[in-house]
C-alpha cells in the first residue's frame, strides 16, 4: 500500500490549490479527482480580480476568458437595474484548473484523474484511503486526507455530521448567439416568481456567447430558466445551447465542524461559499491555499492532531467566516420580503449598497435605509435582529 504525507480528493479550486501548497512544504502528495479530466461540475465562472491575486496567478489567457468590468442587478419588475462595480473574469474553469493542478504536480504533487474514491478508514494515526482507477482497485494510506470532493464529499459523510448543511439547486445553460447589450457587464435578476430564494445569471462570455443560469431552492430550475429565456427575446431570440449543466450548492454556511484528527474538509464540502451568490471559488481557493499549507507541515512534524489541524479552520474564519455568516443573515432575511418589496429596496440602492448586502446587511445600512423608507426598514433591522 502506497503512503502519503497528505491525500487531497477531488481536484475542484479546493483541492489543486490543497496539493499544490502541501508539496510545497515537502510533503509526499496525491490529488485524487474521480473525473478524467478537471472542470466537470458546472459554474457561472465569475470571479473576482483578487480571486486570482489570492490563487497566485496571472490572469493568462488560457483561462481568463472574458474581462467584466461589473454587474447589473434587475429587480423583479426588471423597472430599474443597479450597476454595482468591480473587475474580475469569466474563467475557462476546465483550462484554469489544469493550470493549477499542472502547477502542483510541478512542486511534487502526484496528479490521480479518473479516481474514485469509495471508501475511507482511520486506523493507528494514519488514514486509509480506498478505491477504483481505470477499473483496476487502489489503496494507498496518508497522515492526512483533505475532502475537497463537493457536497457529496465521501469524508464528509462517513466523519463529519455537517448538520443544517442546506444546497440549492443550479442549472445553466451554455448559449451562443445571445445579442448581449454589455458584453463586459454581468447580469443579475431576482424575484421569487423568477427564481425562488435564489436568482437568474447572465455571465457573457464574449463574441455572443454566455453563461446563461439559475440557482433556487425547491424544483423546477430548468422549467423557470427555460420561463426567463422565452420572457427575454431580444436577447436570446436567435440564440441556440451548446450544453445544459446542473450541480447542487451549499449556501448554508460553514458547516460546524471541519478539522478532525487526519482529516480535514475544504470548500463546496464545508460549505465555504457565500450564501446569497452562491459564490464558492475565491473562497475555495483561499480555503485549499492554507488546507494544504496546515496539512502538509503537520504531517512533516508529525503532529496530525485535530488541535493542530485547526489552525487551517482558524486562519480561514478570520478571513472569510464573518462575510460567510453575514452573507448567510441577509439570505435568510431577503427570503422573507415579497418581489414588491424587493422592488422598492431596490429604488433606494446604489452599486456600494449591493456590494454590502451581498456581506450581509449591518445595522448601519438598515438605520441609512429607515431615513429613506421607515417602513421598509424597520421590517428589514427585524429581520436581521431574528435571523
Amino acid at each position: 500500500m502506497d503512503s502519503y504525507d497528505v491525500a487531497v480528493i477531488g481536484a475542484g479550486p479546493a483541492g489543486v490549490m490543497a496539493a499544490w501548497t502541501a508539496a510545497k512544504q515537502g510533503a509526499r502528495t496525491i490529488l485524487l479527482e474521480r473525473e478524467t479530466s478537471a472542470g466537470r461540475k458546472p459554474c457561472a465562472e465569475g470571479v473576482l480580480s483578487e480571486a486570482l491575486d489570492d490563487a497566485q496567478v496571472s490572469p493568462e489567457r488560457e483561462f481568463a476568458a472574458h474581462r467584466i468590468t461589473g454587474a447589473f442587478l434587475y429587480p423583479p419588475d426588471e423597472k430599474k437595474r443597479v450597476r454595482v462595480g468591480g473587475d474580475g473574469y469569466i474563467l475557462d474553469k476546465p483550462a484554469f484548473l489544469s493550470s493549477l493542478a499542472a502547477r502542483a504536480g510541478g512542486a511534487g504533487a502526484e496528479l490521480a484523474y479518473g479516481a474514485r474514491v469509495d471508501r475511507v478508514s482511520r486506523d493507528d494515526g494514519v488514514v486509509a484511503v480506498e478505491g477504483s482507477r481505470n477499473s483496476q482497485p487502489f489503496s494507498l494510506k496518508a497522515k492526512v486526507v483533505v475532502g475537497c470532493d463537493g457536497t457529496g464529499s465521501i469524508l464528509a459523510r462517513q466523519f463529519f455530521p455537517r448538520r443544517n448543511y442546506s444546497v440549492i439547486a443550479a442549472f445553466q445553460y451554455d448559449m451562443v448567439d445571445c445579442k448581449i447589450e454589455d458584453e463586459s457587464t454581468l447580469e443579475i435578476f431576482i424575484g421569487h416568481k423568477k427564481a425562488p430564494a435564489g436568482y437568474l445569471w447572465i455571465f457573457p462570455k464574449g463574441n455572443g456567447t454566455a453563461n446563461v443560469g439559475i440557482g433556487l431552492k425547491g424544483s423546477g430550475a430548468k422549467s423557470l430558466l427555460d420561463k426567463f429565456i422565452q420572457e427575454h427575446p431580444t436577447v436570446f431570440g436567435n440564440a441556440k445551447i451548446e450544453r445544459s449543466q446542473a450541480a447542487p450548492v451549499p449556501v448554508g454556511g460553514e458547516v460546524e465542524n471541519y478539522v478532525a484528527d487526519n482529516m480535514m474538509l475544504c470548500g463546496d464540502a464545508a460549505g465555504q461559499v457565500i450564501p446569497l451568490t452562491g459564490a464558492g471559488i475565491h473562497t475555495s481557493v483561499v480555503a485549499g491555499k492554507i488546507a494544504g499549507e496546515v496539512a502538509g507541515k503537520a504531517a512533516l512534524e508529525g503532529d496530525v492532531s485535530s488541535e493542530r489541524l485547526t489552525v487551517y479552520k482558524e486562519e480561514f474564519d478570520a478571513m472569510w467566516g464573518r462575510r460567510i455568516s453575514n452573507s448567510l443573515r441577509a439570505l435568510e432575511s431577503f427570503e422573507r420580503f415579497s418581489d414588491d418589496e424587493l422592488n422598492i429596496i431596490t429604488d433606494f440602492l446604489d452599486g456600494q449598497d449591493l456590494i454590502d448586502m451581498a456581506h450581509g446587511f449591518s445595522p448601519a445600512k438598515a438605520v441609512g435605509l429607515m431615513l429613506r423608507h421607515p417602513i421598509l426598514a424597520v421590517k428589514v433591522a427585524h429581520q436581521l435582529m431574528s435571523s
